[in-house]
This record gives structure tokens, C-alpha cells and sequence, in this order.
């Protein structure tokens, strides 16, 4: 039996469930370049995204809400209320309950999910309206969420990861981190949308792609990962035989060299951060 298939990071549909297009990368269609790797050859600074979708279709990006996860059995929602005018992309950021979240693609699986509830420690467990693998949540993780409108003529995929890898560069200069994106291979939920720092990963980005609109669900460790956490993110990727090491994954307060930086610091510096179109 061929081992299952680790879902991309983009989940790309339409509202009925028909596929969208994308040139970008880990999306979807079949026979694409297989995506880049941050640290390698073809790496992407993170202030730099696609150039060329950035330049024919720009974007405004700008903080739009900060919001809190409230219970475990709450599903992660898609705030559609935050889409503006076409060109823009708002973002909300959160603080995190500590629970396993799965990507939209890999719980259509009912045995995989099964495996996910039987594993030890699990502190619960939820589905993603977005793409990815697994990711985890808690004190020490700031949620992450945006949702966009393409202008017109762009391919929706790649302006959004261009617009968002165009904020995260201002976000994260705030703390003097240089990133760089691609997937990283050994971290947690990889995709072609990691967004790394001195090699490592630091930001996780799942996508789900429509007709109308484009809505990024991720997650961004601002504490170092916890061993709990990192052994609970091993256990779910290795059930999908994706092997996730420690060594390839970093926290935002290890990246700055900030001691003591928590979540509702890093709220408070990023939520005034803009890029214009």
C-alpha cells in the first residue's frame, strides 16, 4: 500500500468544491515545480514574495482584527467579515488554545483523524477550513489569520502569498529578524509557504483559495515550542510519515533574541503594521 499523501498547504477550491487555479508552487496543479526550499537554491527573501505579482498586482495589507480562541470544541472559523474592497488583504491575529488543528484536506480521512484522537496526550483536537498538515496552539503560539480579495486578472494564490510574505517582512524587521520563505524540510506542517529564519522555520501558512477570495489560518511560535508540543506535532506527522525535527523548527522570542517575548507583546508591536499597495 503506497504511503498517504501529505496534503499541500493550499486547499485550492471554489465554494462548490471545483479547482482553482494557481501557478504558485505546493498548490495544486499536478506536474508543478516542486517547491522551493528556504536556506537552498531559489530561497526568497521574505521581503521579496513573487516580485512579479507583486509589482502587476499590488496589495494593501493592514491589521484588521485581534481576536481570542474561547473553547476547545470551537471550530476554527473563516473571517469572511474582514474582506474589503479588491486589492486588499486584512489580518487578524489571536491568542491560541492548546489543541491539534488538521488540515482540511487530511480530515476528509476518517481512520487518520481516528489515529489522531487515539494518540496520548492529545489536548483536542479540531479541522482547519484551511490547507496544511498539523499544527498546534497555546500560550505560547499567536494565531494567525487573513483573508484577501484578488484584483482583477491576478492569480489568486500567488498574490496572496506575495501580499502576506510582503507584511511579514515589516512585521517581523520590527523584531530585527530576517526571513526567508520556502519549505523547510523536517519542520512542522511543511509547505511551500514556511517562512523561515536563519534556516529554521517560524511561520506556518495554510491557504484555502475560492473565486472570490483568498483566506490564510496559521500559526507562529513566539516562545520556544515546548517539548510537549514539539513530541505531539511529531506523533501527528508521523501517522501522514512526515518526520518533523526539532532542530529544523525556531520560536520568535529565539529568532530576535528576546527572553521573555510573549504573545500579547507581539500583538501589540504588529498590530499598526501596514503595507501599502
Amino acid at each position: 500500500m503506497p504511503p498517504p499523501r501529505c496534503a499541500t498547504v493550499a486547499e485550492v477550491t471554489d465554494v462548490s468544491g471545483d479547482p482553482v487555479g494557481s501557478s504558485h508552487p505546493g498548490s495544486v496543479p499536478p506536474g508543478a515545480d516542486p517547491p522551493r526550499r528556504a536556506g537552498g537554491a531559489g530561497e526568497t527573501a521574505a521581503g521579496g514574495g513573487p516580485e512579479s505579482a507583486r509589482r502587476r498586482h499590488p496589495a494593501a495589507v493592514a491589521v484588521a482584527e485581534v481576536t481570542a480562541e474561547r473553547a476547545l470544541a470551537d471550530p476554527p472559523d473563516l473571517p469572511l467579515h474582514l474582506a474589503g474592497a479588491p486589492g486588499t488583504v486584512a489580518i487578524q491575529l489571536r491568542t491560541t488554545l492548546r489543541r491539534v488543528a488538521v488540515g482540511a484536506g487530511l480530515a476528509r480521512d476518517p481512520d487518520l483523524l481516528a489515529a489522531v484522537r487515539a494518540l496520548p496526550g492529545l489536548p483536542g483536537l479540531v479541522t482547519s477550513p484551511a490547507g496544511g498538515t498539523f499544527i498546534i496552539g497555546g500560550p505560547g503560539w499567536l494565531g494567525l489569520c487573513a483573508v484577501g480579495v484578488p484584483p482583477p486578472g491576478a492569480m489568486p494564490l500567488d498574490w496572496m502569498n506575495a501580499a502576506l510574505v510582503s507584511w511579514f517582512s515589516a512585521a517581523l524587521a520590527r523584531f530585527g529578524v530576517h526571513a526567508v520563505t520556502g519549505r523547510v524540510e523536517g519542520a512542522w506542517c511543511p509547505g511551500f509557504s514556511d517562512i523561515a529564519a536563519g534556516g529554521r522555520k517560524l511561520i506556518g501558512l495554510g491557504y484555502r483559495v475560492t473565486r472570490e477570495w483568498v483566506v490564510m489560518r496559521g500559526v507562529m511560535p513566539v516562545a520556544p515550542i515546548a517539548d510537549p508540543d514539539m513530541d505531539m506535532l511529531v506523533a501527528c506527522h508521523r501517522l501522514i510519515r512526515v518526520e518533523v525535527v526539532p532542530a529544523a523548527s525556531t520560536s520568535l522570542e529565539e529568532a530576535a533574541a528576546r527572553p521573555g517575548l510573549d504573545v500579547a507583546r507581539v500583538i501589540e508591536v504588529w498590530r499598526d503594521v501596514r503595507v501599502a499597495a
